[in-house]
């Protein structure tokens, strides 16, 4: 009994130490929420901190069910390891080593708004992202000096797709007349709810009508 015992407690020592000694990854984005376009770097370390060892980024956009793999790069000095992403939705990260997963991270993405002014009370207003939003409803806005905040004054619909420059971007458009005072800061915005699924709310450069 006692040699059962013994084999019993050396075997949950051991099994102890394992579990102590098993790496972590850790994994942490350089901004939550990046606009349509531009590029996040994902950083993370490996709690072993040996160098030259081969993380796998992993990505799980918006729509898809799964993740797939985003990229590969090794560790440096320390474990430490960063990568640099462009997503083009909202998307999960999460990064491997063997059979090791760090925690995921979510980076959500703003759809690129821009607004024109054509003439005196024209304007064009540009929606630039990795899908189509046409048919989507934004926001032409002016600023109120007595309320201080941004004050709703015209609904509109996205009615103009085009292709981007290149895939998956794509541009949608509208042209609008809309009065508003001179000197007036203007700016278009997207809510939350016309943004969804893919995208979080985003608003465009603000200017002097």
């Amino acid at each position: 009994m006692k040699i059962l015992a013994i084999t019993a407690i050396v075997g949950a020592a051991l099994a102890a130490a394992a579990t102590a000694a098993a790496p972590t990854l850790t994994l942490a984005a350089s901004a939550p929420t990046v606009v349509y376009g531009k590029s996040v770097t994902l950083t993370g370390v490996l709690s072993s901190q040996k160098t030259n060892q081969q993380i796998t980024l992993q990505e799980q956009p918006c729509g898809k069910t799964t993740f797939t793999r985003a990229g590969n790069v090794k560790t440096t000095t320390g474990g430490n390891y960063s990568l640099a992403q462009t997503p083009a939705v909202n998307t999960v990260y999460q990064a491997k080593w063997k059979g090791t997963v760090s925690s995921k991270v979510t980076v959500n993405v703003k759809p690129l708004l821009e607004l024109k002014k054509v003439a005196r009370g024209s304007y064009t207003a540009k929606v630039t992202a990795g899908m189509d939003l046409k048919g989507k409803a934004i926001l032409f806005q002016r600023y109120s000096k007595t309320k201080k905040r941004w004050v709703q004054v015209k609904r509109i619909i996205l009615t103009t797709f085009t292709a981007g420059p290149s895939k998956p971007t794509m541009v949608d458009s509208v042209n609008f007349k809309a009065k508003v005072a001179r000197r007036t800061r203007v700016r278009m915005s997207i809510g939350k709810l016309q943004a969804a699924p893919c995208y979080v709310a985003a608003v465009s450069k603000s200017f002097r009508a």
